[in-house]
């Protein structure tokens, strides 16, 4: 992602420090002729390969595949295009803010309506999962323009870390085929029960954050009209 002048960006994810390395010394070697733009647009077409192979799982789990080549892709084209950026000196802020973070919601649509119309995981659930990872996004946007703080990871979890699970459960599914169970309600999966309980637990936590924000905004804003008020009187 581009860093935004305007902002503190906050990355405190589990790989975050390592991939940082390992994104500046690929960015340093990138050929000329190599934009970010260039690498966006190819982490929006790795989004659309693994989106296309959950769908052609319908056919044969070995299109998955393409799931996990197309999840690399994206990795390397919306990690990188920032950091190439950063590298060369050529960072556009608000442009950038605004291509990439339109390409991310893209690509996570793309994403995870091919998982919801797989055979590996149920429409409703996949949306569920896809609300609970835009709930988070919007909770990041609307406080950093609130307080100038960009925190684009929660608990020790960013993209990186979401896409490495999301590759590693479609290794399993190429290995095992569907890893689901019948019941009444039709094949449930194991990742349609992990949208069912990841769900909750990121509406009540976004409910949480944004509740205590709004009391320091407060509490801040206070204090600012108090100070202005005192410096008004004298």
């Amino acid at each position: 992602m581009r860093t935004e002048n305007t902002v503190n960006r906050v990355q405190r994810s589990w790989l975050a420090a390592r991939e940082r390395r390992v994104l500046i010394g690929i960015a340093e070697r990138l050929p000329a002729w190599v934009t970010p733009d260039q690498l966006t647009a190819l982490g929006l077409a790795g989004a659309i390969l693994s989106g296309a192979g959950f769908a052609l799982s319908l056919m044969s789990r070995h299109f998955l595949w393409l799931v996990v080549a197309g999840l690399i892709i994206n990795w390397f084209g919306d990690s990188l295009d920032g950091s190439l950026a950063r590298a060369r000196r050529a960072e556009r802020p608000k442009y950038g803010f605004f291509v990439d973070h339109s390409v991310d919601v893209l690509s996570q649509a793309v994403i995870f309506i091919g998982l919801g119309v797989s055979p590996h995981m149920r429409f409703s659930t996949a949306c569920l999962l896809l609300m609970s990872y835009w709930i988070a996004a919007l909770f990041t946007f609307i406080r950093a323009i609130a307080t100038n703080i960009f925190q684009i990871s929660y608990f020790g979890i960013g993209p990186t870390e979401i896409r490495i699970a999301l590759m590693l459960y479609t290794l399993l599914l190429v290995a095992f085929g569907r890893l689901a169970i019948d019941t009444r309600i039709g094949p449930v999966s194991l990742i349609d029960a992990f949208a069912v309980v990841i769900f909750p637990v990121v509406f009540v936590s976004y409910v949480l954050m944004a509740l205590a924000q709004a009391r320091k905004l407060a509490a801040a804003e206070g204090v600012a009209i108090i100070e202005a008020r005192v410096a008004a009187a004298e």
